[in-house]
């Protein structure tokens, strides 16, 4: 019971001197002070994730000499005719000739 006592005796004392000294500092610097705790909260555990992750780093050392790899040939380049081709469509393929029947060209 005496140490309770204590306890709740002190508390209040902390509780009083915390009143009396927000009382006077102004409302800016209140936020300051709570922004920097409760970011300290938020990096702390930020911290102890950092520093106890995994540290294993792998390192090889190897020399491998460059190998060519098989290449396949390049193909030559699609030669276009220098003339351009012409079509000519004609409506009735009855009018045509006979030989020209078989030969039937389309202009745009």
């Amino acid at each position: 019971m005496k140490h309770t006592s204590i306890k709740i005796i002190a508390l209040s004392a902390v509780c009083v001197v915390g009143w009396n000294i927000g009382g006077m500092m102004p409302s800016h610097t209140m936020t300051v002070f709570f922004g920097f705790i409760f970011g300290s909260f938020v990096g702390i555990p930020a911290m102890l994730i950092i520093a106890t992750r995994s540290q294993t780093v792998r390192h090889d050392h190897h020399i491998y000499a460059p190998t060519e790899a098989p290449r396949e040939p390049r193909k030559q380049p699609l030669q276009l005719p220098a003339k351009p081709t012409r079509y000519i469509v004609v409506a009735d393929r009855a009018a045509l000739p006979t030989v020209a029947q078989n030969k039937i060209e389309v202009k745009r």
